[in-house]
């Protein structure tokens, strides 16, 4: 079918959705009574997995059906990682074929995954911003290895298990005897799990956006080298690469467990470096132990990473920062 039917097919059933603002023609859709998906059946891997649990986000009884029969992939409302097609507007959603070209920037392509997070992200996400964190967080993984891109090469004999090894997995083994219902119910488990993935990933990404104003409203203190927050959020990202902070070295905040805490600030993203570690005597300490090294009482715990550290109040975490800096 091309894809001029394909959309004419689509505005047809739902009329007047291909103009409606900025809102996607699939979220639309999506709302829609009676509305099926389709994607391909037999082995099914993360790229399809999290394109329907990101489907089933905006409607949970989206009923989504697995098969290669030409005449039901071409009457579904959605078709995704099947068909050879891609068209947005007629909410076909496919990456395999020749002339196939969508990628981002950096140069990973959109696989299935990528293709329906692009339209539905901002819709299921507080914010853009917060859609792309979850593109780089979850869906680039996932659309690269679909693709066949590597994005990290593993120096020792050691496998990380990625989220797409995980959703895989889900698949029978060779070993097993199976059907098309067992691997349709096999298929669906793996959509739940995925489903909680991504719900948390939404939630993360929703908050690390958040946190940017918490960190803002943040105090400064010796010359900009410590920072002293009021709630416990992650602040390494509003932190790291921003002028305001470049000379920040220790991160004053409250924590459940050891009710303050000092965290050294990483030199960079991802690294385990510090801009200034936790003094030396302190590391692997804790408890009165770590109050005789400290000179003072109220001392939880000193991480022998030198990364972190704790005190039982706020003004105690504040002296051990003094020290650090001092040390």
């Amino acid at each position: 079918m091309s894809v001029a039917v394909i959309v004419g097919r689509a505005s047809a059933r739902h009329p007047g959705n291909l103009e409606r603002g900025n809102v996607s023609n699939l979220y639309i859709i999506l709302q829609s009574t009676g509305a099926v998906a389709a994607t391909h059946s037999g082995s099914f891997h993360a790229d399809d997995v999290l394109a329907a649990a990101t489907l089933r986000r905006v409607n949970p009884a989206l009923p989504i059906l697995r098969t290669r029969d030409q005449e039901q992939l071409d009457a579904a409302d959605i078709l995704f990682d099947v068909g050879r097609v891609f068209d947005s507007a007629a909410c076909r959603f496919d990456h395999h074929q020749l002339e196939y070209k969508e990628a981002r920037e950096n140069g990973i392509p959109y696989s299935s995954f990528g293709l329906v997070w692009r339209e539905l992200g901002v819709e299921l996400c507080e914010s853009a911003a917060a859609a792309s964190r979850v593109d780089r967080w979850l869906v680039q993984g996932v659309d690269a290895m679909d693709c066949g891109i590597t994005l990290s090469k593993e120096t020792l004999p050691v496998t990380l298990m990625s989220i797409s090894t995980v959703l895989g997995g889900f698949n029978p083994g060779w070993q097993d005897v199976t059907s098309a219902s067992a691997r349709n119910e096999a298929f669906e488990r793996a959509v739940s799990l995925a489903t909680v993935v991504l719900q948390n990933t939404i939630r993360d990404a929703n908050g690390f956006e958040k946190a940017r104003a918490v960190v803002a409203q943040g105090v400064l203190l010796e010359a900009g080298r410590l920072l002293v927050l009021e709630h416990d959020v992650p602040w390494k990202d509003a932190v790291l690469g921003s002028p305001e902070y470049e000379h920040l070295l220790y991160v004053i905040s409250p924590d459940a467990q050891v009710k303050w805490q000092v965290t050294a600030v990483p030199d960079r993203a991802g690294s385990f470096n510090n801009r200034k570690s936790l003094p030396s005597a302190w590391a692997g300490l804790d408890g009165e132990e770590l109050d005789a090294v400290v000179g003072m009482k109220g001392c939880v715990f000193c991480h022998r990473g030198r990364f972190v550290a704790g005190h039982k109040t706020k003004d105690g975490a504040m002296e051990m920062a003094r020290l650090a800096l001092r040390g």
